[in-house]
């Protein structure tokens, strides 16, 4: 068999439905009260499992539940947490029965840094800001904003997009300006490429009329059903990036496919919108080269948005989206030495993963706190 008919027949062999669900959702980080993900909910988690739900999968998930004591209709995430030996059991069901793993971990002050590098400090000009050099470039500077800024950058970016005033967002450019220049960052030269590369996005804010000129420094928002903006969402980012990954495993072969999310009363719409546009990249000649994703598409999956006391792969996304989530909050910030069994339970998250073809763990945080967790960083361009 060619190298073409492998791949082919390997996404033929995989599951056709994926179940997807979230833990630590607070909606719009613009909306969100700083202290809201500073500390208390700091981590957003969104699980993707390929699996078939066949007879001998939800017999063997009954006897897991039957044998760890869980009564409720619902298998919760919160329950499964405070039960280590029932996750590990089920990721031994999961291998067991080859079902592939997708999982977005994402520290929500990180990710609006993210926004503030991409929207206000080296905004995108063209196919040469998504090369690998300037990734780590917005990487380094993301990094260094994260750890050594104040909250007053992120609660400034904040006020800009709830404001959308112009004065206020020009001069939050002035204030980036002044924190890097005052700064003492530790690497040679980033504070230095933080004044020159925010002074030259300021020029080209200027250029532009008033309007336009704000429309390009905040990010593109989408709408609520009740006609509400709707600017930083984890969930939004988190979905798409997965939907990709799902891609990239699948050798863009989606066709017949069902991604099944948890319902979704605020953001079905705006999932479903996104994920047209994600699949439109091809005409409009958008690529973005990751190792882990292929947001190429050539085909479409179905998306059902369904409830998770009817789905039990539903349920068990949600115990893996609540695991992972709990775990990074309470060990990174909650002070709270982790024992043995959580983990061991999260080490084997993070080493089943396949990089190459998209499945296993991506965490959306600073380098430094990757290597709190004991993994290595590792870049995810090509």
């Amino acid at each position: 068999m060619g190298q073409t008919g492998a791949l082919i027949d390997r996404a033929h062999s995989a599951p056709l439905a994926y179940y997807i669900d979230e833990s630590g959702n607070t909606g719009d980080l613009t909306k969100a009260g700083v202290e809201t993900y500073g500390f208390e909910q700091r981590m957003f988690t969104l699980a993707a499992v390929g699996c078939d739900l066949d007879d001998a999968f939800m017999e063997r998930f009954n006897v897991l539940r039957t044998a760890h004591r869980i009564q409720s209709p619902e298998v919760k995430s919160r329950q499964a947490y405070e039960r280590p030996q029932f996750v590990s059991d089920l990721l031994d069901l999961l291998e067991e029965r080859g079902c592939p793993i997708f999982i977005e971990a994402v520290d929500k002050h990180y990710f609006v840094i993210a926004n503030i590098i991409d929207r206000i400090v080296v905004p995108y000009l063209g196919a040469c800001d998504v090369q690998p050099r300037s990734l780590w470039m917005k990487g380094v500077m993301a990094d260094h904003m994260a750890i050594y800024g104040p909250p007053e950058l992120a609660q400034g970016f904040i006020a800009c997009c709830q404001s959308r005033d112009y004065v206020e967002v020009r001069d939050f450019y002035k204030q980036i300006i002044r924190w890097a220049q005052t700064s003492q960052l530790p690497t040679e030269g980033v504070a230095d490429a933080f004044v020159r590369f925010t002074r030259d996005s300021l020029k080209d804010f200027r250029k532009l009329p008033k309007a336009k000129a704000v429309a390009s420094a905040l990010p593109i928002p989408d709408t609520s059903p009740k006609g509400k903006l709707l600017w930083v969402l984890p969930n939004l980012t988190s979905f798409t990036h997965v939907y990709a990954r799902i891609n990239r495993f699948l050798e863009k072969q989606v066709s017949g496919v069902t991604l099944f999310h948890d319902e979704q009363l605020q953001f079905g719409d705006v999932l479903r919108q996104n994920k047209g546009l994600m699949e439109s990249f091809n005409a409009l000649n958008m690529q973005l080269p990751l190792k882990t994703a292929d947001f190429e598409f050539s085909a479409s999956a179905e998306l059902e948005f369904v409830c998770s006391h009817d789905t039990i792969g539903i349920q068990v996304a949600d115990v893996l989206a609540g695991f992972v989530s709990r775990y990074i909050q309470q060990a990174v910030w909650g002070g709270i030495e982790m024992d043995a069994n959580r983990m061991a339970i999260f080490n084997r998250i993070v080493d089943t993963g396949e990089r190459e073809r998209g499945t296993g763990m991506n965490i959306v945080a600073p380098e430094s706190l990757l290597r709190f967790l004991g993994i290595a960083p590792r870049a995810n361009y090509i």
